[in-house]
Order: structure tokens, then C-alpha cells, then sequence
């Protein structure tokens, strides 16, 4: 079983970080393409599909998150998949002026001798790179006032905003690398 962690600071409240690592848009925009309902936030129990073409086969994935606590965590497990076993915990804390974001997935690839080399050659780097980029782009629109296209904010109190508890879409979404 490979295990990697990855943390990142970002310079914005914890609530919005936390808000986008749950938006089915911001899901969406980071895997490129998606098929299905676009909208709203993700619950525990919603599942997500994810597939695309990678090494010339065609593969998929569907995630399942398990346990969501507001603005410090979210667990998410594979359904379903081409992996023996995969799992991601997503921890978010408020810093001083900003948030820390830490990343463990742990993962293990089928196919007994086989699947521990393709886990030490080639699936390490590949997850690894997946969660940078996808580090990389909360980092990024986080920070700016890109965030606004993936929330939708309610006003509550004129000069204030809060994001709505809207009921979370099944969103079946498809990544190309």
C-alpha cells in the first residue's frame, strides 16, 4: 500500500477552502470534462464517477464520501474502481491568516506481484501529480476572487455573505490527464 501526504498553505479562510474541496463545480473544473448534474455541494453518502482514458485503457472510478465534518474534514473511499483499495482524508486548519490543507491518500494497486510494481513505478507519480495539480488549482482560486464561479453566495446581512446548505447532486464527472 502507497501512502502520500501533501500539505498546502493557502491564504484564505478555512470556510472557503473547505467549501471548494466540496463544490461539485470545483470538482468539475479540475477534472476537465464532466457528464451529469454540475451543482451544489457534496454530502456524505454522494458519490462521484469519475473516467477518461489513461495508458490507452479507459478507466473509472467512483468515489464515496464517507464522513464530511464542516470546515476541518472530509473522507472519501472507493466504490468502485481499478484500484484493490483507495482512500483520501482531507484535513483543513485555520491558521493565523490562512489555511493548512493536508492530503493523505493511501491506496494499493490489484493484481498481486504485478500491481506492487505498478504501485512503486507508476502509480505513485501519477496520484502524486494528480493531487498537486488539484492542490495547486485550490491554491490558486482560493487566493483570487476566481471562487465566486464554483460558490454561490446568499446574502444574509447586507456587506456579509454565507454559502447556502443546498442539497448535494450525484455528479458523475470524467478526468483526462
Amino acid at each position: 500500500m502507497i501512502t502520500i501526504r501533501l500539505t498546502t498553505w493557502v491564504n484564505a479562510p478555512v470556510e472557503l477552502c473547505f467549501s471548494l474541496a466540496r463544490s461539485v463545480e470545483f470538482n468539475a473544473a479540475v477534472a476537465s470534462a464532466v457528464h451529469g448534474d454540475r451543482t451544489g455541494e457534496l454530502h456524505a453518502g454522494d458519490t462521484v464517477d469519475w473516467s477518461g482514458w489513461r495508458w490507452g485503457l479507459r478507466l473509472s472510478h467512483t468515489s464515496r464520501f464517507e464522513e464530511i465534518r464542516p470546515y476541518t474534514y472530509i473522507h472519501e473511499t472507493m466504490a468502485a474502481g481499478g484500484f484493490r483499495t483507495f482512500e483520501q482524508e482531507l484535513h483543513f486548519a485555520p491558521m493565523d491568516d490562512g489555511t493548512r490543507v493536508r492530503d493523505e491518500v493511501r491506496f494499493a494497486a490489484p493484481m498481486g506481484p504485478l500491481g506492487l510494481v505498478l504501485e512503486r513505478v507508476l502509480l505513485r507519480q501519477y496520484v502524486g501529480r494528480l493531487l498537486v495539480a488539484r492542490h495547486r488549482w485550490l491554491k490558486q482560486v482560493a487566493e483570487s476572487g476566481e471562487w465566486r464561479k464554483y460558490l454561490h453566495l446568499v446574502p444574509e446581512v447586507p456587506g456579509t455573505a454565507v454559502l447556502p446548505e443546498r442539497p448535494a447532486k450525484v455528479a458523475k464527472m470524467q478526468r483526462f490527464a
